[in-house]
């Protein structure tokens, strides 16, 4: 797999940073991912229903809403990449993950099939960066009125994913 370098603090925007500076930056992103898709899998095929229905607080998602939200970020944020790669130049709407959420529906799909899924959007994520040459990587373009390149993408839905797997740990 090739090797996308991490980006600078300009190539996406501030409220990134959070899961982006836990990130070590000789991190081999692609390969970091398919191997993120493993544990996530195996992680999830250990729950029981009821452990995937838990919510630990009162308006808070459960494991089914955050596989699901972890499937359309990652799909926001490639289809946001294959745009700024193609030299699209158009800004993106900020998307709120909230109502996505809410309008998944997550509890009423079964669980083989959310990870199928999951599985079948992050083998079309690892194929597309891939794919990319290493110009396409440093375009940029605007998300949700900021700047963000093609790279920051491909880093942003890793340390997202492990944001969300280390809050699963803590408090599920």
């Amino acid at each position: 797999m090739k090797s996308i370098v991490k980006p600078q603090f300009m190539e996406y925007a501030r409220y990134y940073e959070q899961y982006l500076d836990v990130v070590p930056a000789e991190l081999k992103v692609l390969k970091a991912l398919k191997e993120q898709a493993k544990n996530l899998v195996s992680l999830y095929k250990a729950q029981s229903e009821e452990q995937l229905r838990f919510a630990y607080a009162e308006g808070k998602w459960n494991m089914k809403d955050i596989l699901m939200h972890l499937i359309d970020v990652e799909r926001v944020f490639v289809y946001r990449a294959m745009r700024f790669a193609r030299k699209d130049k158009s800004p993106l709407p900020f998307f709120d993950e909230n109502d996505f959420a809410k309008n998944a529906q997550a509890n009423n799909i079964p669980l083989p099939r959310l990870l199928k899924e999951y599985q079948s959007v992050r083998a079309a994520t690892l194929a597309f960066f891939n794919n990319l040459q290493a110009k396409q990587l440093k375009e940029t373009g605007i998300a949700g009125q900021a700047s963000m390149s093609v790279r920051a993408c491909v880093w942003i839905i890793y340390a997202h994913e492990l944001h969300h797997l280390n809050i699963i740990n803590e408090r599920y």
